[in-house]
């Protein structure tokens, strides 16, 4: 079953240091950004303004990639969880959690380590009680920490890696079709 195609058939991984997110796709944004991937987002995209940019685009608007001239990826499964599987082949990332390569999933920004008494006013008192590693946003200026969610997350990229597992590509008239057997 396809579950998502490029516009080109080409070898991958791709080699692009940014990725365009289209505006119907904000939960993918923040878990490409949390894995580590530079991914450009703005709710209020529009289409004009998305035909012309360099860089790989990835939408679910089958008229957008239509369009589109340059290199694109158009989703057409509905579950989130293969969004992830099929960008990881097509980018080449793991898909594994390290927060020393995470960006901020709200702005995109760097994150650097900081020392608890640094986010000991930005921070609830029960968690600096039961965290002792924190990451601060150099944008947008957002703790982030290890906690019970990451569970959830881990969960979620161990079915995305088995998912990835089962994916097979291939090149039909002139598109490259993700395929999950």
């Amino acid at each position: 079953m396809e579950i998502a195609r490029l516009n080109a058939c080409i070898d991958l991984p791709i080699s692009d240091d940014e990725v365009v997110v289209d505006s119907m796709l904000g939960w993918l944004v923040r878990w490409l950004r949390m894995l580590g991937v530079k991914a450009t987002y703005n709710p209020s995209f529009h289409d004009a303004d998305l035909l012309s940019i360099n860089h790989l685009l990835v939408t679910r608007d089958r008229e957008l990639f239509r369009r589109r001239a340059r290199l694109s990826l158009l989703l057409t499964t509905s579950m989130h969880v293969e969004w992830l599987a099929v960008l990881s082949l097509i980018l080449g990332f793991p898909l594994a959690l390290n927060m020393e390569r995470s960006l901020c999933p709200v702005c995109g920004s760097r994150l650097v380590r900081v020392s608890r008494d640094a986010v000991a006013n930005m921070v609830p008192r029960s968690v600096l009680l039961r965290h002792s590693e924190f990451w601060l946003c150099t944008g947008c200026g957002k703790v982030y920490w290890v906690g019970s969610h990451h569970i959830r997350i881990a969960r979620e990229l161990e079915i995305a890696r088995d998912i990835q597992g089962a994916l097979s590509t291939q090149c039909v008239d002139n598109n490259l079709l993700i395929i999950r057997e």
